[in-house]
């Protein structure tokens, strides 16, 4: 079988495209070519198939993705179920909008791409240890399939074609494309998490105080003679005030559902970004910083199209008569996009601790073998 396909450029100068990598300036004692073939050999889609620590090898950083996509599934399968049966009042085409099960569910598609691509390549690994890295970078399908469009047609096309790299690695276009993926999915996870508990949860706390308010207005009474009436009323009622009341007491799945859809998420995509890529910071960072500037509005753009189509906001600071104004939502909506600003940088000081500890190291396996 040719291998052709596999080493095209392997021993010529790279083509018009480079690497969207993050390499350091060119050393002195390198000489072009093996200077711009180091470029080549780093694309962000290998990064992201690499932990940078020298203790997670491929098989090992296989198995860890494998627990995490496992982990995902079986979570998004609970909490499909929890919203579908426990939240029925809410028209079915509401969860299309939900901004927190948006948010799992790129971070399941995410970790779904990048299983996949560890798996091709620790395959590859396996069965060619000593075929060059460029080589070494594509997948398993590449080895037996190098040219995806000659099957045409079926299932085992679909499969190939989804299984196989991008045709062009060196494409900035596509690098760029998968790192901000990459960055949406891990700030829109931040968020999620930052907005529940800093906003949401607290504005829910408010009303509840409120009710007791109008309860206490209503009997006559004041608010703590109320309180202690109506916990008296139902041995079954929550403690006021009691942290997570409306949470614990009520079974296990809906403990579950909220912990993971606004605290797990965010932990694994902490851990993705420490343990289990060497994803550097990018270069363009000015068009990362403007495209989730971009991705916020589009997502603001898309509730406000849920509301229209539902009758429901999927944040009650979207709600003009929740807010008292309009005015109110669109500081709510300005503070939103900004938000995705304060969470990206975030994100970049993680990247940043990696970078600092594997390189006070001395590197780690992907740094071994990526930047060598």
């Amino acid at each position: 079988m040719s291998s052709t396909p596999l080493l095209a450029g392997a021993g010529a100068l790279p083509g018009p495209h480079m690497m969207q990598d993050h390499v350091s300036a060119r050393p002195a004692c390198a000489s072009g070519l093996a200077w711009l073939t180091r470029r080549v050999q780093q694309p962000v889609f290998l990064r992201a198939s690499h932990s940078p620590w020298g203790c997670i090898p491929q098989n090992v950083l296989v198995v860890i993705r494998g627990i995490i996509l496992g982990y995902l599934t079986a979570t998004s399968a609970l909490i499909a179920h929890y919203k579908l049966t426990e939240e029925s009042d809410k028209p079915l085409a509401h969860h299309l909008f939900d901004f927190s099960l948006i948010s799992l569910a790129l971070v399941l598609v995410y970790h779904l791409i990048t299983f996949v691509s560890s798996l091709q390549r620790a395959i590859n690994l396996a069965i060619s240890a000593d075929v060059s890295l460029c080589s070494q970078s594509w997948t398993f399908t590449h080895l037996y399939y190098p040219d995806p469009d000659d099957n045409e047609g079926g299932i085992e096309s679909w499969i190939i074609k989804a299984m196989s790299l991008p045709g062009n690695m060196a494409s900035l276009r596509r690098q760029f494309y998968f790192t901000m993926f990459y960055s949406t999915t891990t700030v829109f996870a931040f968020m999620n998490l930052a907005i529940y508990w800093f906003i949401t949860r607290q504005h829910g706390a408010a009303d509840g105080g409120d009710a007791m308010s109008v309860a206490a207005a209503g009997t006559g009474t004041d608010v703590l003679t109320t309180s202690v009436l109506t916990a008296n009323a139902s041995t079954m009622a929550p403690i006021p005030d009691a942290p997570f009341s409306d949470l614990f007491g009520e079974g296990w799945l809906k403990v579950w559902v909220f912990f993971n859809l606004y605290g797990a998420t965010s932990v694994i995509m902490v851990l993705e970004i420490l343990l289990c890529n060497s994803i550097k910071m990018p270069l363009a960072l000015v068009s990362h910083f403007l495209g989730l500037l971009f991705n916020s509005g589009l997502y603001l753009a898309w509730a406000a199209l849920g509301k229209a189509v539902t009758g429901t906001s999927p944040f009650f600071w979207l709600d003009e008569a929740e807010v008292g104004s309009k005015e109110a939502v669109t500081a709510y909506c300005i503070g939103f996009a900004l938000l995705s600003q304060i969470m990206y940088t975030l994100m970049l000081g993680f990247v940043g601790i990696r970078q600092g500890v594997t390189k006070s190291r001395g590197g780690g396996g992907a740094q071994e073998t990526l930047d060598s």
